[in-house]
């Protein structure tokens, strides 16, 4: 609690308890003032009362007109209206006080409180027309703070709005226009009207590629850009069918207040890092290449979920035979945004790999810091639960709508017992990949010899420990 309202509760509590010990405090004081005992408990009980009515100013001066009501429309409240609000509240509180405590006609001084509000609505007239103004500016919102607008044949950023004036910056000066004259102006809100930009990149991608595969990488790279505020969903469309492949257009959305290029080096390097993760490449122009040659065909939805097992890194340098078995013992799920994927413990011993759209792993680092992981189209996570058969140790979510290839525990047994060679390949790829994760800075080319060996064989002894293994040649 407040200091100056914990002194008022503790008076009024005080002079609360005394106003009711008759025969302990007041016919003593009475006696010793030689006064009626009823005078003296109407002072005690007045001046209660008094601080009540004091208490209840300040709380609805302090607490709801410069608290609840600023928070609530965003802008600053004058002092004059707390002040003026607080000496009602006291002036009516004294009015009771004189009426019911001591028992007297207030009715000459509810004649002279009357006479009293006129002249001060009159003399604050100019006052309580820029107040309404203002009122009316920071309800209806019009035009908000860094909006650029054009007021009459003034024109800048909003850089404050109070109750009485408008503050404007422009290129050298600053401006400040009184509400009650922008009332009679017209107001150009140069800003949208939703205060949204939308901007766009284009880039032609190979015919090879099904316009399903571009577009989930392409609306994972815009989503997973860092920095910039996205107001609306990205948009992807297949514009054009070129020489050198299909144009492609996204479209962003920011608001007006973000810097455009920002943004758009943001977008483009969060893209071109999403179609490096899936092994995809701006298309080459291809002048002058002879009729019939060098033609893409287009894939279908088979040669596309065959060309995203064989970005997986987990599945790397299989053969084409083998990634049509797993393709064959794959599970499809689709989750729509914020749905959860995993549980932190959940006993489900699969791995997930990600073919369209973003998600989020919640974890725990080192040092017990809350730790988020991302995870686009051709990247997986569980590896752990499917190698080892440990419980999954995060919790996950569809940042958006996702598809999901599920690989089961049985899947795998059924894979490593019609190819038991490929417990090796898949030790040697999950030990590159770890040597990888612990050495970010190094090559891949460069992994020492000794490590990706302890790796290898750490990760081929739990695969022989969780899935029965027949020795056989490696595929």
């Amino acid at each position: 609690m407040k200091t100056s309202y914990r002194w008022l509760v503790m008076t009024m509590v005080v002079l609360i308890l005394l106003s009711n010990l008759t025969e302990g405090f007041i016919e003593p004081i009475a006696y010793v003032l030689q006064l009626d005992s009823r005078s003296v408990w109407e002072w005690i009980a007045g001046a209660a009362a008094l601080v009540v009515t004091l208490f209840v100013a300040r709380f609805i001066n302090q607490e709801f007109i410069h608290g609840y009501v600023e928070r609530t429309i965003e802008a600053k409240v004058p002092q004059l209206i707390g002040t003026i609000t607080s000496g009602v509240v006291i002036f009516i509180g004294c009015c009771l006080i004189l009426s019911f405590v001591f028992g007297r006609n207030i009715s000459t001084l509810l004649a002279a409180l009357a006479g009293s509000v006129a002249l001060l609505g009159f003399a604050l007239k100019d006052f309580a027309v820029a107040l309404f103004a203002g009122i009316i500016l920071n309800l209806e919102k019009s035009f908000q703070v860094g909006d650029v607008v054009r007021i009459g044949d003034k024109q800048g950023f909003v850089d404050q709005i109070t109750w009485r004036n408008t503050i404007l910056h422009t290129a050298d000066r600053v401006i400040t226009i009184p509400n009650v004259s922008i009332m009679k102006q017209a107001i150009q809100n140069l800003s949208t009207a939703a205060n949204v930009t939308r901007r766009s990149v284009e880039l032609t991608i190979d015919y090879d590629l099904s316009v399903e595969s571009v577009e989930r990488i392409l609306y994972a790279g815009v989503l997973g850009a860092t920095g910039i505020k996205q107001e609306k969903p990205p948009n992807i469309f297949a514009r054009k069918m070129t020489q050198d492949g299909i144009l492609y257009e996204v479209q962003y959305f920011i608001s007006n207040k973000t810097n455009g290029l920002k943004a758009d080096h943001a977008i483009i390097k969060n893209i071109l890092d999403s179609m490096r993760r899936s092994d995809i490449s701006v298309a080459l122009p291809r002048h002058g290449v002879v009729e019939g040659l060098n033609r893409s065909k287009i894939s279908n939805r088979s040669s596309d979920l065959l060309h995203l097992i064989q970005q997986v890194r987990l599945f790397r340098n299989f053969s084409d035979e083998l990634c049509l078995q797993i393709m064959g013992l794959l599970l499809t799920h689709r989750y729509p945004a914020g749905a959860q994927i995993l549980h932190l413990g959940e006993i489900r011993n699969s791995l997930f790999i990600v073919a369209e759209g973003s998600v989020k792993r919640q974890g725990m680092d080192q040092d017990n810091q809350t730790q988020d992981e991302f995870f686009v189209s051709t990247e997986f996570f569980g590896r752990q639960s499917l190698v080892a058969c440990l419980p999954h140790s995060a919790d996950v979510f569809a940042e958006t709508p996702c598809l999901i290839y599920e690989l089961h525990q049985s899947a795998l047994q059924k894979l490593i017992r019609n190819n038991p060679g490929i417990v090796d390949a898949l030790a040697h790829n999950l030990a590159q990949i770890r040597w990888m994760e612990s050495s970010q800075n190094t090559p891949e080319g460069m992994a020492n010899t000794d490590s990706l060996e302890h790796f290898i064989s750490a990760y081929r002894g739990q695969i022989e420990a969780n899935y029965e293994v027949v020795p056989a040649e490696s595929p």
